[in-house]
């Protein structure tokens, strides 16, 4: 079929864009803040062009000076009265943040009553500065708000910036009969569509585009299709949303099945063919040409006929982009590798180690060492990085990133992507170990030595006298351990308990800002608990309320129980031992692990509790600022810890349960404990030993042949 070309220079009716979007300004490509604001006022919202350049179109929104994780961004008009109740609508937005590591960002709806508010979470993403992360879903509002809020929020962090372009909110096409289900391809891993060509030196075009779409459905449900559809003109428009200059791409696009919806068609097969700029946002539309009465197509742009939604895409950027990278990762015998998901025009790539901070443009340095084949480092110039042989002593452990490149790095025309997000990897070992056998001063304040690493720790006091954490000669019963004659004892002991300010505050501190922040551990220590308030903590390290990892004893009102707990960005997921894990005045051996989505806590080498849902890991908020033992992240309502710890250990891998029980047995000399992790003897563990032994198998034999039936009456 010859398809024809037609430029409307001023179709002033073309769309009903309320219809497809009910949001203000939703792509803030009136360089304006219009429709938008802060959310509960708190915080700035201010247009941005570049750093990071807009998902589409001219302008993008920047959300800053965020102080709690529900601050965000949200679209001040009350959208009651343009909703209907029980209808499904679909909301979407683009987002990213301004950090490296992937946080939590939540679209969600708040909707206000007469009595009480409600918050209906539309979609997550996990976004970093990396790229754009398209969030969507659908909100089905309920009958009685008094206001209703189109909101971002960032769960996962309640300092970073959000950015945002592109909302939309808008009416389910396919209830109300009209084109539906818009598909364009080919799609990217950036979700841009097409392949750029260059046509010249640094200009580049895309003329693979295939748009798809369904016809809308029949009301009547008698066909799958409406049979009043003649026809679809389809419609390509360039530019800014209120842009008038439509073209028309597809004349004569009949619809021929009443039982199959699908249209599609490429625009490379259009007369002349379209080819469409790099890096450039378009919107499209179908108008369903209708039949008359006598069965003959209404003409384009008549009142008769069905227009769609507006639907848009963004084509490809010769400017390539990383997507994704690898995770974080520990050394399998010294061996491990990173690989990176670019745009398709990325044909060029560089790795580079860390100094210090990441180099980027915003923090401008210039440290880092572009890394090349050679000693434990391969494939340097190509999406995957091999690491062969590193030391298992940790030395060579370090953070890498890339960059991809659309020509040879360094020439004149070349274009390069930002960096990815940095990744560790690790030699898995222990990490950390305190034994606290000495002090030595350091500018007036005590310290007590790291003798893996070298993290030295520091003994210090939140209180206004000079009083800090010492060295004292109780030590454990555990004879196993070599050479230990003293443990550090907290003196923080609570005189009246009705007042939290007669606490004393010692505590001690490690300033390395990666300690801990791993993305499996193991935390292991001797601790005596003299006994104290609520929530007393262990070890807390982290950078603020929102962004912690902490072992404590007393969580809340479970009484000298044992949690651990890993908090990203305000959502803190955790695992709790039952009541009195953790007696007063006894020396008890506890170690908590962290692997994958897996925590455990041990008590004295046996299995405590588990939680297979702790999804959170250290690294995602490092480095940390605030590296504590015995102090809280929450302040000194929760009280200081009272007792004493001995042989903390810190490992950057998860321990295996019956490594913990191996640990605990060489220092206490026990002979056994149970592996409650495999445990399942049930009844026939008759005396509770963990093993079916003679003791076992007599109770058994005492009632050979005994039996509880019952029989017929004679």
């Amino acid at each position: 079929m010859k398809r024809r070309l037609l430029v409307l220079m001023c179709l002033c009716l073309v769309s009903p864009l309320l219809a497809e979007n009910l949001l203000v300004n939703p792509g803030f490509e009136t360089g304006t803040t219009e429709g938008w604001g802060p959310r509960f006022g708190i915080g700035s919202i201010e247009i941005i062009t570049s750093n990071p350049s807009p998902r589409s179109g001219n302008y993008c929104v920047r959300n800053y000076n965020r102080q709690e994780t529900w601050h965000g961004i949200w679209h001040s008009e009350n959208l009651v009265g343009k909703l209907t109740p029980g209808v499904s609508y679909p909301a979407s937005v683009w987002v990213r943040t301004s950090t490296n590591e992937k946080v939590t960002v939540a679209l969600t709806m708040q909707e206000d009553g007469d009595f009480d508010t409600r918050y209906r979470q539309v979609g997550t993403a996990q976004a970093d500065n990396a790229q754009w992360y398209l969030i969507e879903g659908t909100y089905v509002p309920n009958a009685d708000p008094t206001t209703i809020r189109f909101y971002v929020e960032a769960p996962g962090s309640a300092t970073c910036d959000i950015f945002l372009d592109d909302a939309s909110l808008g009416q389910d096409d396919e209830v109300l009969g009209l084109p539906y289900g818009p598909q364009v391809s080919p799609e990217n891993v950036d979700q841009t569509v097409g392949t750029p060509v260059e046509v010249s030196p640094g200009v580049y075009s895309i003329d693979d585009i295939v748009l798809s779409f369904k016809a809308g459905r029949d009301l009547d449900e008698v066909y799958e299709v409406n049979p009043g559809i003649d026809h679809h003109n389809v419609y390509l428009q360039y530019g800014l949303p209120n842009d008038a200059n439509l073209i028309l791409v597809d004349y004569d696009l009949p619809q021929i099945s009443l039982e199959d919806p699908v249209q599609s068609f490429a625009l490379a097969d259009v007369e002349p063919p379209i080819q469409l700029q790099q890096g450039t946002t378009y919107q499209w539309q179908v108008e369903m040409v209708m039949k008359d009465p006598n069965g003959l197509p209404y003409p384009a742009n008549s009142p008769e006929n069905i227009w769609g939604s507006v639907w848009s895409f963004t084509t490809a950027n010769a400017v390539p982009a990383i997507t994704a990278i690898s995770d974080h990762m520990l050394l399998v015998d010294g061996n491990t590798s990173f690989t990176i998901t670019t745009t398709n025009v990325a044909n060029n790539y560089r790795w580079f180690k860390v100094v210090g901070n990441q180099d980027t443009p915003e923090n401008g340095e210039t440290d880092d060492i572009m890394l090349t084949d050679n000693g434990i480092y391969s494939g340097t110039t190509t999406k995957t990085l091999v690491i062969t042989g590193a030391a298992a002593d940790g030395s060579d452990d370090a953070r890498v990133y890339a960059k991809a490149y659309n020509g040879v790095p360094g020439a004149a025309e070349t274009q390069e992507s930002p960096p990815s997000a940095a990744r560790w990897f690790w030699a898995p070992r222990l990490m950390n170990l305190y034994a606290f056998e000495t002090v030595y001063e350091v500018d007036g304040v005590n310290v007590t030595p790291d003798t893996i690493s070298g993290y030295d720790m520091s003994l210090l006091s939140n209180d206004t006298g000079d009083d800090v954490p010492t060295l004292v000669a109780d030590i454990p019963p555990a004879p196993g351990i070599a050479g230990n004659t003293s443990s550090l004892k907290f003196d923080n002991p609570r005189s009246t308990p009705a007042d939290p300010n007669t606490n004393d505050a010692q505590y001690a501190a490690v300033s390395q800002g990666w300690a801990g922040a791993y993305k499996d551990i193991t935390i292991s220590a001797w601790v005596y608990n003299s006994g104290g308030s609520n929530w007393n903590r262990i070890l807390d390290y982290g950078n603020d309320t929102n962004n912690y990892m902490m072992l404590c004893v007393n969580p809340g009102s479970v009484n000298n129980a044992v949690r651990f707990a890993v908090k990203v960005g305000g959502n803190e997921q955790v695992v709790t031992t039952a009541a009195e894990a953790l007696p007063v005045d006894q020396w008890t051996y506890v170690a908590a692990t962290l692997t994958g989505s897996t925590a455990r806590i041990y008590i004295n080498g046996e299995l405590s509790a588990t939680s297979t849902s702790m999804t959170n890991d250290p690294v995602a908020y490092g480095p940390t600022m605030n590296n504590w033992l015995g102090r809280s992240q929450w302040g000194d309502g929760d009280g200081y810890f009272n007792g004493k710890i001995d042989q903390l250990k810190i490992y950057n891998y998860a321990l295996s349960t019956v490594e913990i029980g191996q640990d605990y047995l060489a220092d206490s000399l026990n002979e056994w404990v149970c592996n409650w992790q495999t445990y399942d003897m049930g009844a026939y563990d008759v005396n509770g030993n963990c093993l079916i032994d003679l003791e076992d198998f007599a109770a058994f034999a005492a009632r050979w042949l005994e039996d509880d039936r019952i029989y017929p009456a004679h």
